[in-house]
């Protein structure tokens, strides 16, 4: 009877790879006799190499789909830049331009026209507002000596108003000479190709603002002139006709705020009766941490955004910096910055938050791309499109990494992207990126 040879037990346990190893090359060498030599080993492992990225994210496209996609490309550039910061700043409405109203005899108040004013209705300069009819006494047909004191003292208020008015239009003036002399300068250096194109929109951004406040200033001492007649007229008439009713007008155009009595209410002399804030122009107060302070380029203008940094409008929003009273805050370590802005197009309210471009120190040479030409990976990854070559069957288009440093209105500032000129795709981005990932047709 033959013996059968029974191979022996291969037991795998925690000894590890190498004990296997050793027990595969005892059973071999057990179970193999001396004979011819067997053949050449095979590798244990074998290695693929792994396509680059920019391999698996290469398209080919007709120019037929080019045209389908309306594909527009543009250079890398670079340039000197210069970084934003968007901060949060708060309206408020600027000294002297808010006027309260107040009676100049004793009288009762009534409407006009079934119409009495309430806070936040917008008024005219010379608008109706109320109405108050005098108590002055029948045997009587002149104010008081404390009245004609208090309507004195009103008419000297008003004049010193308009002398105000008067020198913001004089300086305004002033200013509009100067900056017409930098705005021209600023043109030749540009011509002579000395110049950037920046200072000049700079320049014309802030003549565009003095123009503005010039016009604004004009009309306010157009205004106070207006009342100031209007006053002299109502003295006038209340020594003809002292029971007369009296029709208060609003001083200035502008926004009621408060209003403190209501019709058919008794007032005395002097009473205040409604106040009267000119919203056209309106400061921007910007709190700004103290560390940061060094790095703000103060004297430069600043932009309005929204609050996330995205533009207000396709025109840019620009404010000026202002002298105002020094002014912070201990306990968030911060100090105000206070700029002044034209508020007749986007009609800011007091207190409320806006975003301020503030422009920082420091200038430096950049890669820059057309902002429509950054893409966005659902890992927060940003990628262009590089036309890498073209021929008669088609275009390819190669997607690259690149890294965002900030957006600046319609211009992308990279730290890392493609060469100086290498044509990356601005209209149609978003298109190649859907057919890339089977989104797109």
């Amino acid at each position: 009877m033959k013996s059968t040879k029974l191979p022996p037990r291969i037991v795998f346990s925690a000894i590890g790879l190498h004990a296997t190893f050793s027990a595969v090359l005892f059973v071999s060498g057990c179970s193999e006799k001396s004979g011819p030599a067997s053949s050449a080993k095979e590798a244990p492992a074998k290695l693929e190499m792994v396509p680059h990225e920019t391999e698996l994210a290469t398209l080919n496209l007709t120019d037929r789909a080019v045209k389908r996609l309306a594909i527009e490309v543009a250079p890398v550039v670079k340039q000197e830049v210069s970084r934003y910061r968007t901060l949060a700043g708060e309206a408020i409405v600027p000294p002297g331009r808010s006027i309260i109203a107040a009676a100049p005899v004793p009288g009762v108040i009534a409407a006009v026209d079934q119409f009495f004013p309430q806070p936040g209705t917008e008024v005219t300069a010379a608008q109706p507002v109320m109405i108050l009819q005098p108590l002055l006494s029948p045997e009587r047909d002149v104010p008081t000596p404390a009245e004609q004191v208090q309507m004195t003292g009103a008419k000297a208020n008003l004049m010193v108003a308009l002398v105000t008015a008067q020198g913001e239009v004089a300086r305004s003036e002033s200013e509009i000479e100067g900056l017409k002399i930098t705005r021209d300068r600023a043109a030749k250096l540009l011509e002579d190709r000395a110049g950037s194109r920046r200072a000049l929109d700079d320049a014309e951004a802030l003549l565009g603002v003095a123009r503005s406040v010039l016009e604004a200033a004009k009309q306010r001492e157009k205004e106070l002139i207006d009342l100031l007649k209007s006053l002299n007229n109502s003295n006038a008439e209340v020594q003809d006709d002292p029971a007369s009713p009296l029709t208060l007008t609003a001083p200035v155009a502008g926004v009621i705020r408060n209003v403190q009595v209501s019709a058919g209410q008794t007032v005395t002399a002097a009473a205040p009766l409604f106040e009267v804030v000119d919203l056209s122009t309106i400061w921007i107060r910007v709190p700004v941490y103290v560390d940061l302070l060094s790095k703000v380029r103060r004297d430069q203008v600043v932009r309005l955004v929204s609050l996330d940094g995205t533009p207000l409008s396709s025109t840019p929003k620009l404010c000026k910096p202002i002298a105002a009273p020094p002014t912070a805050d201990a306990a968030s370590s911060s100090a105000d910055l206070y700029y002044e802005f034209d508020n007749r197009e986007l009609r800011l309210m007091p207190g409320q938050r806006i975003g301020i471009d503030m422009p920082m120190t420091g200038v430096a040479e950049a890669l820059v791309v057309p902002s429509a030409a950054v893409l966005y990976d659902i890992y927060g990854g940003t990628w262009v499109y590089v036309q890498s070559s073209t021929n008669e069957e088609g275009s390819k288009f190669t997607r690259s990494r690149v890294l965002l440093e900030w957006v600046d209105g319609d211009k992308a500032i990279l730290s890392k992207g493609p060469p100086v000129d290498t044509l990356v795709v601005t209209a149609g981005a978003a298109e190649l990126f859907g057919t890339e990932f089977g989104a797109g047709k």
